[in-house]
């Protein structure tokens, strides 16, 4: 892979902001409570204060709760409650009902009921009922 390329890979990877309508949100594997979840140039901030540094490596998202919204530049997604858009550059994304878009770039879709678009570039969409606004 070209330096170029990896570099872009490397930046998508450490950018993240998440909002949460309460609950905890896990990433890669450590346990953490606010509404406004980011990541920048690998730094994590929850509801502005800095609890950690977040490894450069592929990062895992769980959410226990609902989620106004997600936009990830990479990493799994899951949110165990509802969404309402979740978009990822690339990684899979699995979530209950969502009532606006979800969207990856390459990854599979796993949802009840998503009542916005829904799109992968590669990768498979599951969900019990899709309807675009």
């Amino acid at each position: 892979m070209s330096s170029i390329v990896s570099t872009f890979f490397n930046k998508l990877r450490n950018k993240m902001n998440i909002l949460t309508k309460g609950g905890t949100t896990t990433i890669n594997g450590v346990s953490y409570q606010g509404s406004n979840i980011r990541i920048e140039n690998g730094i994590l901030t929850i509801d502005g204060k800095r609890p950690s540094q977040v490894m450069d490596h592929n990062i895992s998202i769980q959410v226990n709760g609902d989620v106004e919204s997600i936009d990830a530049g990479s990493g799994r997604v899951t949110v165990a409650g509802n969404a309402t858009n979740i978009s990822t550059g690339s990684g899979n994304v699995k979530c209950g009902d969502a009532d606006g878009n979800v969207q990856t770039g390459s990854g599979n879709i796993t949802c009840k009921n998503i009542k916005g678009s829904v799109r992968t570039g590669s990768g498979n969409i599951s969900c019990e009922s899709q309807n675009d606004i």
